[in-house]
């Protein structure tokens, strides 16, 4: 469910926001949170896996780990990479920036807008596959409770103070016109250093999660009016400093951490049995939270190219066909690439995890 409300918010945020539909850009300007909810998810999930065999006195194993998420993410990755660098009509923009800065996942320092540059996200989750299984092994045993908060509130600071002098440095002296505004997202939104909130958020809570699982249960099962409450001032709070003070200091500073655990609270209180199951019934959302990860790659070029086949015949961004035409061709392409890429990989990785699995398996004496 929250994957499918996460590359819902993406396409929405990506979308041509004309003027003359305030309500339409008040709700799309909100977009950009859903890569924050993938964050936190991704924190959550890698977090949970990496933490579990660590809890069970196991060392995780690095290689395999590296190995699973290469082969989730790279395949169609790279497939749809080859489409903006081989097929120029395949991007929404000139492609001008050098294939290596993507296929090193560099490409979110610097950044410059052009064809797939949405793929920045996909850089910061690379550098959070390096360093957190690097940082488990480092620190298992070693930390208790009031380390790992005490850590996570200095991160937490941390980020906000580097935002807020990034801020003051390169942006506190100019007036509402200036050009030199242009570089915001450059240095205040890409970069993996100012993105470190939902991802710490979601391996905080595969940390209670793994390490209190009765506290897990007891805030899943019952989370009462505390996280609800949590969740809506968190995102509430960040939506207000989003449409207030957009590009200012508070917003700089204020808007990731809202963010990050206002989602994180929705996350827990989602994962309760009740409203799991509430979601699990909702036609498509299973589907639709499998193809999130195709449907990110993809639907900026499909969408504009459905755009411009479109336009000659009058019909503009927001006409119903258009609306409709571009979804139903963002399905078909995150279908096929689902289907004919990233499935497959997914069945060969499932056979290659057996086959090692079974060699390690000890001898039977029957």
């Amino acid at each position: 469910m929250l994957r499918g409300l996460a590359i819902v918010l993406v396409v929405l945020f990506h979308h041509p926001r004309p003027e003359g539909h305030e309500t339409y850009r008040m709700i799309a300007n909100f977009g950009w949170t859903g890569v924050e909810l993938f964050f936190v998810l991704s924190g959550f999930l890698i977090g949970s896996q990496l933490l579990e065999p660590v809890a069970r006195g196991e060392t995780p194993s690095l290689s395999r780990f590296y190995l699973r998420r290469a082969l989730r993410i790279l395949p169609s990755f790279l497939v749809v990479l080859g489409l903006y660098v081989f097929v120029p009509a395949w991007s929404e923009r000139p492609f001008i920036v050098p294939a290596w800065r993507f296929l090193t996942f560099t490409q979110n320092f610097g950044l410059r807008i052009s064809g797939f540059s949405h793929a920045w996200s996909l850089c910061v989750e690379e550098h959070f596959y390096l360093v957190l299984p690097l940082t488990v092994l480092a620190l298992r045993g070693r930390v208790r409770a009031l380390h790992v908060i005490a850590g996570a509130v200095a991160v937490m600071l941390a980020g906000m103070l580097l935002r807020g002098g990034l801020w003051l440095h390169f942006f506190g002296s100019l007036g509402p016109d200036d050009e030199a505004w242009r570089t915001y997202d450059t240095v205040l939104y890409y970069p993996t250093y100012a993105r470190l909130d939902g991802l710490l958020c979601g391996v905080l809570l595969a940390m209670v999660r793994v390490y209190r699982p009765a506290a897990w249960e007891r805030w899943t099962q019952r989370p009462g009016v505390l996280v609800p409450a949590v969740a809506l001032l968190g995102l509430g709070g960040a939506a207000f400093v989003n449409q207030q003070y957009n590009r200012e200091l508070s917003y700089a500073v204020l808007a990731f951490p809202l963010v990050s655990l206002g989602y994180a609270a929705l996350l827990l209180w989602m994962a309760g049995p009740t409203v799991s199951r509430v979601c699990a019934r909702i036609p498509g959302v299973r589907t639709f939270a499998a193809l999130s990860f195709t449907v990110y790659l993809t639907h900026k070029s499909v969408q504009h190219a459905v755009r411009v086949a479109l336009e000659p015949y009058g019909l503009g961004t927001f006409h119903v066909v258009t609306l409709a035409g571009g979804a139903v061709a963002v399905l078909l392409a995150s279908l096929l690439l689902h289907h004919g890429v990233e499935r497959p990989v997914l069945r060969w990785r499932e056979r290659l995890e057996r086959r090692a699995d079974f060699k390690k398996a000890p001898l039977s004496l029957q």
